[in-house]
């Protein structure tokens, strides 16, 4: 695939199950046996990956993840993004706020063949966990 088709892919990944929460995308743009990186752990397989979909519904209603920036050469693709969602469920102790939280990252993305193989996720926990109130830094 060239690296337009892959930009197109990576889209689809953030609007489709992310944004709009259509979980059935996974079938058709993300490997099986995906492997995923993101803070210090590994997860594999497209059922993990619906699993952290559905964990972070959990916490976040009317999420929205916005694309900055894409860039793709070869079989790699890298998403700039901004996510924002409302805080409606417990997260690390915190209860719900109902606070809108912004965070944002990148993913970069090996495909083949049409279908997203690895992501390696860099984003702004620390952020978020500073707008939840689960973490404070001193001043």
């Amino acid at each position: 695939m060239d690296a337009n088709q892959n930009k197109a892919v990576t889209r689809r990944y953030f609007e489709e199950l992310w944004t709009q929460n259509d979980l059935s995308v996974i079938d058709e743009i993300i490997a099986p046996e995906v492997v995923g990186h993101s803070a210090g752990k590994t997860f594999r397989g497209a059922d993990a990956l619906r699993q952290r979909a559905r964990a972070l519904r959990a916490v976040y209603s009317d999420v929205r993840i916005t694309v900055e920036d894409q860039i793709a050469e070869g079989d790699k693709a890298l998403v700039r993004w901004t996510f924002r969602g409302r805080h409606t469920g417990e997260i690390m102790g915190a209860k719900p706020t109902g606070k809108e939280v912004v965070a944002t990252g990148m993913n970069l993305f090996r495909l083949d063949d049409g279908r997203i193989e690895e992501i390696w996720v860099e984003a702004d926990d620390l952020g978020e966990l500073q707008q939840l109130g689960v973490v404070k830094l001193p001043e």
